[in-house]
């Protein structure tokens, strides 16, 4: 079976955290041991014992040299860039916001560099292109879609940053995610985090008062589904909505997971490029399973239009019901991600969860279909750049090192696109531990493939389409795949 080097190379990335991230805790964040000092006694008193504090975290800022220029001259004692400002949009809100924020947090300090940070929860992409466009784009902005990216960069909207940084450290530090945004020589963009999106939230103790197993077949999860059903409750939570024009990623993620899982890679790679027809019989064959989650009565609250209706932020907001102890849904597949910073009650609060993931949430690897096939799915973000200026560069540049995304991944959310990542800053973080597992166990890994077809399907009638779709409660899905096969563009 052929594999694209970079999809083959996304394993490398993500194996990497199996060296220190094996073994689920019941923390959701790396731990930093505490000191501890000898105890003394004196004959005459007792003193009041001291509890051991935990050592603050280093900054989270790379050494210099860092092999990038403008890097190493922000990091300068002088601070020659201190006062100026960096504008960033983004797609993350709420916890993923302020994880990113955090992220910059230490470098910002570090340098005096200050940073406007656009956190855009809805229509990200349509108010970056309009930005873009209208010639009035922010310095830097984060992508999902890597086809958007050399598109824009084709059409020279974008600051090659392979005409100032070392295009061969960046590429040997990001394998399996530097292909998909370059072209020829050109490289338009900085991989920055990765994600495993073969992933399926479940209450854990609900789960084991219930007797429930964790499937880990497709016969087993429907008769588990069933199961739930018959109990009286719904199986499912599931939603297509947005975030704002976005709305429709969601079942799309449904489909390229069948996909992988029921025709392999080299078929899953030849339906990105079209050679595939959405009407081919065996894209109709992973609709229909998709079906039979999504649309089976009962097995979500309200069905297909219910889908499309809930926001992507509240699905799985029933499942905390009782503290988790009667779920009104009980498994939402959707990227490691998610949680804790969607969590009802983080999300409505801005203060950590009080759920802890691997004790009272937990994430299972999305079941195998054919055996022949144990593939899973991933995706990455690409920071682009749209204005040329040294502290554009160097901010630009340490978001390419493993110290740009470090306080994000202390926070136990996140997976750095480059390879050259410690192991260490991973342990003990439940969720990356499961991501690492579920790579380490995947023969190939397919990257997410509406981020790779062309923008108009992609992120245009594949998302429309499957919305339309859910809206008929899949009754015409003949229509939707012809509807799709016809908006391709011609070459």
């Amino acid at each position: 079976m052929g594999k694209k080097p970079w999809t083959l190379a996304v394993v490398a990335v993500v194996a990497v955290l199996t060296v220190g991230a094996c073994t689920p805790t019941a923390t959701t964040s790396p731990t930093t041991p505490a000191t501890t000092t000898p105890a003394t006694t004196t004959p005459a008193t007792t003193e009041p014992s001291v509890e051991p504090t935990a050592a603050p975290p280093a900054a989270a800022v790379p050494k210099v040299p860092t092999g990038y220029a403008e890097l190493d001259q922000a990091l300068g004692s002088d601070k020659p860039f201190a006062g100026k400002s960096v504008n960033i949009q983004t797609q993350w809100v709420g916890g993923e916001g302020v994880n990113f924020a955090a992220a910059l947090a230490d470098f910002g300090a570090a340098t005096g560099i200050t940073f406007k940070i656009d956190s855009i929860a809805s229509s990200h992409e349509t108010i970056l292109r309009t930005r873009i466009e209208g010639g009035t784009p922010p310095d830097l902005a984060v992508l999902a879609q890597p086809t958007a990216v050399v598109a824009y960069g084709k059409d020279g909207k974008l600051v090659d940053v392979a005409g100032f940084m070392d295009a061969k450290k960046l590429g040997d530090e990001h394998p399996a995610t530097i292909g998909p945004v370059s072209d020829g020589g050109h490289v338009w963009g900085i991989p920055y985090k990765a994600d495993v999106k073969s992933t399926v939230w479940y209450p854990i103790k609900a789960f084991a008062a219930k007797g429930y197993a964790v499937p880990t077949t497709w016969d087993e999860l429907i008769a588990l589904s069933d199961k739930i059903k018959a109990d009286g409750s719904h199986p499912w939570c599931a939603s297509a909505g947005g975030p704002g024009t976005a709305t429709g990623w969601q079942i799309t993620d449904w489909v390229e997971e069948v996909v992988l899982k029921t025709q392999g890679l080299d078929y899953y790679n030849k339906w990105i490029t079209h050679e595939v027809k959405f009407t081919d019989p065996g894209i109709k064959a992973a609709f229909d399973r998709v079906a039979q989650i999504l649309f089976t009565d009962g097995y979500v609250d309200g069905g297909g239009t219910a889908i499309v209706n809930i926001d992507q932020k509240t699905p799985m907001d029933p499942m905390f019901n009782d503290d988790t102890a009667n779920p009104g849904c009980w498994m939402q597949k959707i990227p490691t991600w998610y949680g804790p910073d969607f969590f009802p009650d983080q999300r409505t609060s801005g203060q950590p969860s009080k759920y802890i993931i691997g004790e009272d949430i937990g994430i299972f690897a999305f079941p195998t279909i054919d055996p022949a096939f144990k593939g899973a799915e991933g995706s990455g973000d690409t920071v682009i750049m749209m204005n040329d200026r040294p502290e554009v560069r160097a901010v630009a540049e340490f978001l390419a090192t493993p110290e740009g995304i470090q306080n994000w991944i202390r926070a136990g959310s996140a997976i750095s696109s480059n390879q050259t990542t410690p192991a260490e800053w991973y342990a003990g973080a439940y969720k990356l531990s499961v991501a690492a597992d579920i790579v380490a166990n995947a023969d190939f890994i397919g990257f997410d493939a509406s981020d790779l077809m062309p923008a108009s399907v992609g992120a245009g009638t594949f998302w429309t389409q499957t919305v339309d779709w859910a809206n008929n409660n899949g009754s015409n899905t003949d229509a939707v795949l012809q509807a799709i096969d016809d908006s391709w563009p011609s070459k």
